[in-house]
């Protein structure tokens, strides 16, 4: 008769959360060669494959998602049951795996629970915010902050809060006609040339929405990440679009204001309701609270 071996599946489900043999290891505190073996022990048991080996790393088959979402329902059972034995409702040692779409939004966060919880290990995932919800969804991290996304990913099992507003700035190089301005108005961009975010991008969708309710049109050059944006504004490929905080003094780039309109994203804090009442992701939501209340 077949059975579940759980040392097997607390590797696979450790390596399919952290999405690394490496960090599964931390994690567990056990070897690299034994969370390798144990999934191999799996694999071989049932004649499956559950993670794909490559030189980046792993990523999970479409057999290995499916087990994750279950390896996830029996490991957060078991985290309850756990502290239901600790006492005091123990919240000062474990791993918090949070994502986030800009690292200004968490920064001050982290250093903030940080200082309530230094037992706490903290991993941070960044993307955009629509992955930072697909990863939620997926059981890859346990919370997220992020900018407001389409609303079909706001499902009814997610909790959220608003957490912050950051403004959106124009950046230009330094060949640019508009360098040597501080401000100016949406319909100055009317035509010009945009490096773009990627789809899924807050910052890009609040901007497009507030051209679009002007009549203004921009033409899209480009697509690319962030890092790619700025190092192509640089070399005055078109302007690119910024979340203010994120604005680092870049040596040849100017950050300008648009004056006639309030263009904004505003991030939340986000989580699966049924992982609200977890300790530590209780007490990472109720530092965001003091915060936002400061």
């Amino acid at each position: 008769m077949k059975y579940i071996n759980f040392s097997q599946l607390r590797s696979f489900h450790a390596v399919a959360k952290t999405e690394s043999i490496t960090l599964a290891s931390k994690l567990l505190n056990i070897s690299q060669p034994t969370i390798t073996k144990q999934i191999q022990l799996l694999e071989e048991f049932y004649s499956i494959n559950v993670i794909n080996r490559h030189a980046r790393g792993v990523t999970l088959t479409d057999l290995g998602t499916k087990l994750y979402e279950v390896t996830s329902d029996i490991f957060e059972l078991e985290e309850k049951a756990i502290e239901l034995f600790s006492s005091n409702l123990n919240i000062h040692q474990g791993t918090l795996v949070t994502g986030t779409s800009g690292t200004y939004y968490i920064i001050k966060l982290i250093k903030e629970f940080k200082k309530l919880h230094p037992g706490i290990d903290l991993k941070i995932i960044s993307s955009n915010s629509n992955e930072i919800l697909d990863k939620l969804y997926n059981f890859q991290i346990d919370l997220g902050v992020v900018g407001k996304p389409l609303k079909e990913k706001f499902k009814s099992d997610l909790y959220y809060i608003p957490y912050m507003k950051q403004k959106i700035v124009v950046i230009v190089g330094k060949g640019s006609k508009f360098y040597n301005y501080h401000t100016i108005k949406l319909s100055d961009l009317n035509g010009e040339n945009f490096i773009n975010r990627e789809s899924g991008s807050e910052t890009r969708r609040v901007f497009e929405d507030n051209l679009k309710k002007s009549s203004i049109k921009v033409n899209t050059v480009m697509e690319v990440s962030r890092t790619t944006m700025v190092q192509a504004v640089k070399e005055n490929i078109g302007f690119g679009l910024i979340s203010e905080p994120e604005f680092d003094n870049y040596k040849d780039i100017k950050k300008i204001h648009i004056d006639d309109n309030d263009i904004f994203t505003q991030a939340y804090l986000v989580c699966l309701k049924k992982k609200k009442t977890d300790n530590l992701v209780n007490a990472f939501i109720e530092t965001a609270k003091k915060i936002i209340l400061e």
